[in-house]
């Protein structure tokens, strides 16, 4: 009976704390009513989930008052989920990798891109994939891919997630092509669940080497969580298309209208809560035909 009340008092106190970021930081001005439209936004956490939500709030403010509809955000465990939310119509808009959003796409041809960052440091849309070891493995030898593929059976291996761009396609495609095959060749091989995940197991000596993007490792760098000395960069690959804001293209044509005109006229402050964009511009689904096709030759869509 005593654990079963402890239960009790635990989902309850868990319930509270979530209503309270919820109100935390909605818009205080102007009433709401059963009327008004909703627009739910699905993003990958990059850190921890409230601090996200905090952080966020700016961009959700501004893109509500842009719309004139309520934002209900959604903060979701990996990529997976949040395709699926999409693919389920529990969600209609979305930040996804271009692996995922391909995947996505492939699925359901209504779940489009229409807006991509373009980053603070190099004023691109586009990024890098990067292979990184640890300082233990440098000093071990291991300074590029060939030397990657001599003492692959001595060493562990962090991937991102199965459907991450970065994380896993494109370093994959790279590690087949010289002859690793990393199921097989590796001495251990690990999904993290995040890119950050990624780098602090390479710094913690957890995993000998792993995979992530540029934007990752160099937010790293400027926080001052990880160090070049200690992670360190041995592949890097070509630029890569920016991660895509998508929704459903079967909603109301004047809501896509509305979230497209938010997105481009976000200022700095607030695209920059998430991923360093300093703004957003149009997307499209060519942009990313390099990306289906790489996922098609290697089986994976």
């Amino acid at each position: 009976m005593k654990t079963s009340q402890k239960l009790l008092t635990i989902c309850i106190i868990v319930g509270l704390v979530l209503i309270c970021s919820w109100i935390a930081w909605m818009p205080k001005s102007g009433s709401r009513n059963s009327n008004e439209r909703i627009i739910r936004i699905a993003v990958i956490p990059a850190e921890d989930q409230l601090a996200m939500l905090e952080k966020m709030k700016p961009m959700f403010q501004y893109i509500e008052e842009k719309t004139g509809c309520k934002v209900k955000p959604y903060i979701v465990g990996d990529y997976t989920a949040v395709i699926e939310a999409l693919l389920n119509k529990k969600v209609d808009v979305a930040l996804l990798g271009p692996f995922s959003y391909v995947s996505a796409h492939a699925r359901d041809p209504n779940i489009v891109p229409f807006a991509v960052g373009v980053r603070a440091d190099t004023g691109k849309t586009t990024y890098h994939s990067i292979i990184v070891v640890s300082k233990r493995a440098y000093e071990m030898g291991v300074k590029d891919l060939e030397s990657l593929k001599k003492f692959a059976k001595n060493l562990t291996f962090a991937f991102v997630d199965p459907k991450s761009t970065s994380g896993y396609l494109i370093p994959k495609a790279a590690l087949l092509k010289i002859g690793i095959d990393p199921e097989k060749d590796f001495k251990k091989v690990v999904f993290a669940g995040g890119h950050d995940a990624v780098e602090f197991a390479i710094k913690a000596n957890q995993v000998d080497a792993g995979a992530d993007a540029d934007v990752t490792y160099n937010r790293l760098l400027r926080e001052g969580k990880i160090s070049d000395k200690e992670n360190i960069i041995i592949w890097k690959s070509p630029p890569l298309p920016g991660s895509p804001w998508v929704y459903r293209n079967d909603l109301p044509e004047d809501i896509k209208e509305k979230i497209r005109e938010a997105f481009y006229t976000m200022p700095s402050e607030y695209a920059q809560t998430y991923g360093k964009a300093i703004k957003f511009v149009p997307a499209k689904h060519e942009d990313y035909v390099a990306i289906e096709e790489a996922a098609k030759r290697l089986g994976l869509l």
